[in-house]
């Protein structure tokens, strides 16, 4: 029982390390190119720590600013479900983030940009009829409990800088948002034979 015990805790100890790995180095690579009141709007591409392939993020503040080439570090965090003013707004940004497709790529980061600059954002002409019926859609969307209990903001990650702002100049770095990276499937292999490996050695030190 106490072997079963020990195995069950190192597992627990694994998924927590997993899930504490999230600190990322994100460079900003390149924008869309597309200004809408003097503004670069999403999409927005990164490399995150390093890699070759780039991801496109969306950027949630229109006070902060973010130029190219710049480097940050940042916390993946996942939309939080609790009803916190700010967990909300997360949720309102994710919902928004999905709408990419159905609305223009201007309404849907002058939407997002309201839910949390609206004194700044809500007087420019890039918040029109579309992003302010996506910002209602989000804020509903944001407290609607069945979308909440359905996974859906499992979906989306939050980038958040973290307290290290290496290679930042430019004030405090932007909170972004995209999709949630699964972890590469030899990283999972790799987690995987450990864990076997240290339930195999717990075997033989019972035996013996």
């Amino acid at each position: 029982m106490k072997i079963f015990s020990a195995v069950l805790a190192f597992l627990a100890l694994g998924s927590s390390l997993v899930s504490a790995a999230r600190a990322d180095t994100l460079q900003l690579v390149s924008d869309s190119g597309q200004s809408v009141n003097n503004v670069i709007v999403y999409p927005y591409s990164f490399s995150v720590n390093g890699a070759s392939s780039l991801t496109s993020l969306m950027c949630l503040s229109y006070n902060r600013e973010v130029t190219l080439g710049e480097t940050w570090n940042a916390a993946a965090t996942a939309v939080a479900l609790d009803s916190s003013s700010l967990s909300t707004a997360y949720r309102a940004a994710a919902y928004i983030f999905s709408q990419l497709g159905n609305y223009s790529n201007s309404d849907v980061q002058f939407a997002a940009w309201d839910i949390f600059d609206d004194a700044d954002v809500s007087k420019l002409s890039g918040y029109d009829a579309g992003a302010q019926q996506l910002v209602a859609l989000g804020k509903a969307a944001a407290q609607n409990s069945m979308l909440i209990d359905s996974g859906f903001f499992s979906k989306y990650v939050v980038y958040l800088p973290t307290a290290d702002q290496t290679g930042w100049t430019n004030g405090k770095p932007q909170d972004f948002i995209g999709i949630a990276q699964t972890p590469e499937p030899s990283s999972v292999l790799l987690l995987g034979s450990g864990l076997i490996g240290v339930v195999g050695v717990l075997r033989r030190k019972l035996s013996a």
